[in-house]
């Protein structure tokens, strides 16, 4: 079961960094970007934050409520570190789905950043623009969101997240980094190919469509088109018409993040 904790109920909006079928990010220095996202997330705001978290993470599991307040000496117990450097991540891009011409496959949504407390439990802490800054919006149990990217090997690594699969977009490629994504394109498939899978997925649930104005926002598996996963696989994806990318099920604290899946 993923937790989440969230600044606000805002939901994220993708920015402006786009990649089509052959992009990749290129090897290099960190950009200013992600150099000002990076000391966000080395801030002791946000490190006192993940120590709250941890503690509110113990609490869950151990099936205590998680509204009661934390002690900043419990917090500071807890010792988070970062690990890794700051991720960008890439999600599923509308209008790639709908078969724009030229359509980028993803688009630029949030940064990530791994970490890790003292007693073992991992978190990935997500930051997003502000104004003419970054600040820390969430934090969420797991690792998925930096350790995925941290995969790109040259390509760009993205998720789709209504099935929760990440995939690495190299050389005109798709293929799949985790289970969800090989159940969905086996050994690969040309970026072509799966513009057409992922019209076929989503293309009648696109913002303004029968399905998204019915409120049906049920679940999709990439075999058998039926809401099978378990419901603790973490936040519910954005819808389209307001962004691709993650948005979590509460505002602020710690709460139970369940993925609603078939539906931008």
């Amino acid at each position: 079961m993923r937790i989440s904790a969230k600044v606000t109920a805002a939901t994220l909006i993708g920015g402006t960094v786009l990649l089509g079928g052959n992009a990749a990010m290129a090897a290099g220095p960190p950009s200013p970007d992600e150099t000002a996202a990076a000391k966000v997330a080395e801030s002791q705001a946000t490190k006192q934050w993940l120590g709250r978290f941890f503690v509110n993470l113990d609490q869950h599991q151990s099936g205590k409520s998680t509204t009661q307040s934390v002690s900043p000496a419990a917090a500071a117990a807890k010792a988070p570190q970062l690990q890794g450097d700051v991720q960008r991540v890439y999600s599923l891009n509308p209008a790639f789905v709908k078969g724009t011409a030229n359509a980028p496959v993803a688009t630029f949504v949030y940064m990530a950043v791994g970490a890790k407390s003292a007693s073992g439990q991992q978190a990935t802490v997500w930051l997003t623009k502000s104004g003419n800054g970054w600040v820390a919006s969430n934090v969420i149990s797991g690792t998925d969101e930096a350790a995925f990217p941290a995969m790109a090997d040259g390509g760009t690594v993205f998720t789709e997240p209504q099935i929760r699969a990440w995939y690495r977009l190299k050389d005109g490629r798709v293929t799949g980094l985790n289970d969800a994504a090989k159940t969905s394109v086996g050994q690969g498939v040309t970026v072509g190919s799966y513009q057409k899978l992922v019209n076929l997925r989503y293309g009648d649930k696109l913002p303004g469509s029968e399905y998204q104005r019915s409120g049906k926002l049920g679940g999709y598996s990439p075999t058998t088109g039926v809401s099978d996963r378990a419901p603790d696989r973490g936040p519910a994806p954005a819808l389209m018409a307001l962004g691709a990318g993650g948005a979590v099920l509460a505002a602020a604290g710690v709460a139970v993040a369940r993925r609603r899946r078939g539906s931008y």
